[in-house]
């Protein structure tokens, strides 16, 4: 996982779509909670994405929903992690 864009295309693909209703583009900015794309399993499902495609671990601590808001919000947390990493 190299970019923000990567992790919209994985998070769109956790995400359940309604019936008959075409995946969205996602952006950084969308804003996931607010437009209801996201719940607790397709959230579990992410952080379970993100340690097999890309072996980032999320700390328990970090699944809370400010970094579920965007794209953006949790890319900056992955940031955040890959960083405190190469230290």
């Amino acid at each position: 996982m190299n970019t923000v864009e990567d992790l919209c295309t994985l998070i769109s693909s956790k995400i359940t779509w309604g019936r008959g209703e075409e995946p969205q583009q996602l952006r950084p900015d969308t804003p996931l909670l607010e437009q209801g794309l996201l719940d607790s399993l397709s959230i579990m499902q992410i952080v379970a994405a993100l340690d097999a495609r890309a072996g980032i671990v999320l700390p328990d601590a970090e699944i809370v929903a400010a970094n579920f808001r965007s794209p953006q919000a949790l890319w900056s947390v992955l940031e955040d992690i890959r960083a405190g990493a190469a230290r």
